[in-house]
């Protein structure tokens, strides 16, 4: 069964401010793909492990319906509240044990999240709900790149930090597979594909993306060890290493960069 993170509404609630949507040339990346060998009309796409559906709405233009699931109850209600399109239909449900029927899914994706998963387990249920030349995809980010005139080497150094350093303890075994960008990862089908989108250079804040570290599973781990006070602790030294990094003692919601993230991506079809 999938590892379970993002559980709790704080944590949720979070998550839906902090977390980046994932970029549109995503869905045409998995669509395309899927048209190569597909000619019937895209009625579903199923979207596991959605989150508050940060991927769901991508899909939305291109199919029917969207059905998106998480295990998460919290995740799952506050996304719920947020404006998706109205053919996105959120469950319950675990990556493992899907509601939807055999052979009627055009598109099975997993976006950052099928390094949480029973793997072989999610696959299994991935083919049976999947139609012929169905395709499944998996996709994520690492780390987010900085990116800014003259200091986007020290703002990643200060990231990989908080990534590796402060919180490494605290991850889930599930990231090894993010820092190999799912090289470890296959798929069972005879054609199987790997490709990658960047998103483009988005302006944040240095409180923004703060906020985004907070969001991390590793942060959350830390803090329900540690306590709030070595969590708030972590979070003050990226920032002021940042701070240090830009030569500036603004507050963090007056210091800008930029962030771009690179989705990579293993797709399979079903013959």
């Amino acid at each position: 069964m999938s590892q379970r993170f993002f559980e709790g509404t704080e944590h949720a609630t979070l998550y839906a401010k902090s977390r980046p949507n994932a970029p549109p040339g995503l869905a045409d990346k998995i669509v395309n793909f899927l048209k190569e060998k597909y000619q019937g009309d895209l009625e579903l796409c199923l979207d596991v492990g959605c989150g508050n559906g940060q991927c769901s709405g991508l899909f939305s233009a291109s199919f029917r319906k969207v059905l998106a699931t998480d295990i998460s109850p919290s995740q799952i209600e506050v996304a719920k509240t947020l404006n998706h399109p109205t053919n996105v239909e959120f469950q319950v449900s675990p990556a493992e044990i899907s509601p939807a029927k055999n052979e009627s899914a055009q598109v099975v994706v997993a976006c950052v999240a099928a390094h949480w998963f029973d793997l072989p387990a999610f696959l299994k249920e991935a083919d049976r709900v999947l139609c012929q030349n169905g395709v499944v995809a998996l996709t994520s980010f690492f780390l987010p790149i900085a990116v800014h005139p003259t200091k986007s080497d020290e703002l990643n150094d200060a990231i990989r930090h908080f990534y590796f350093e402060s919180l490494g303890p605290y991850w889930g075994s599930g990231v090894r597979h993010l820092e190999n960008e799912y090289g470890d990862f296959t798929i069972p089908y005879a054609e199987t594909v790997r490709a990658e989108v960047w998103t483009d250079d988005e302006p944040y804040t240095l409180a923004e993306a703060a906020a985004y570290l907070e969001s991390w599973s590793g942060f959350q781990n830390l803090c329900r060890d540690k306590g709030e006070a070595a969590g708030r602790e972590v979070l003050q030294e990226f920032i002021a290493k940042c701070l240090k990094s830009l030569g500036t003692t603004d507050e963090p919601d007056r210091v800008e960069f930029k962030l771009k993230r690179k989705y990579f991506i293993l797709m399979g079809r079903k013959a």
